[in-house]
């Protein structure tokens, strides 16, 4: 079977849903806890055992989730526990929040650096990239210490890649071929 494929259909229905009940920007919120809680392993092991019951699941899930998400949401996961789709939940969340951001014409954007930034900054960045692609911009920032310094900029399927690490690799295959 097709994962993505599967994946992208669930995702598909559950903001064609959404943008019905004017409810997208609420799920996207929702889907972007519930593909952070994914990693934990626990709520990983927990979706993809096949020994915990349906029901049992939807009875975590609600008691869990209840009181942080919309009542959409909650219906979602039920419908994928009866057929039986729960482990494809962070591929369904991370396609919703695709989606999401297609439709509201949003650009995704990852900064990696080595040492946590402020909030300034990154909205400095965020500014920028807004201005320079004349969109909104989602920016999601995260830590490397093998990148020693600088930073990696990540929008759609561009890099910028100002890593001190990847300039002192640069130097060294330079140096080897001289």
């Amino acid at each position: 079977m097709n994962t993505n494929r599967v994946t992208v259909r669930y995702a598909r229905a559950l903001f064609d849903i959404a943008l019905e009940e004017k409810k997208a920007e609420a799920i996207n919120k929702d889907m972007q806890l519930i593909e952070e809680s994914s990693n934990s392993p626990e709520f990983k092991a927990f979706l993809e055992n096949p020994v915990i019951f349906p029901s049992k699941k939807q009875t975590v899930f609600n008691q869990v989730f209840k009181n942080y998400v919309d009542d959409l949401s909650l219906r979602f996961f039920k419908l994928l526990t009866e057929h039986k789709r729960e482990i494809y939940l962070k591929s369904i969340a991370v396609n919703y929040r695709a989606l999401f951001r297609e439709h509201n014409g949003i650009k995704s954007v990852q900064l990696t650096t080595a040492f946590e930034t402020d909030e300034n900054l990154n909205k400095e960045i965020s500014d920028i990239i807004s201005r320079e692609f004349k969109t909104k911009v989602e920016l999601s920032q995260t830590t490397d210490k093998n990148i020693l310094g600088g930073f990696i900029l990540t929008v759609e399927n561009l890099q910028f890649d100002a890593g001190v690490a990847t300039k002192l690799k640069d130097i060294k295959n330079e140096l080897l071929k001289a």
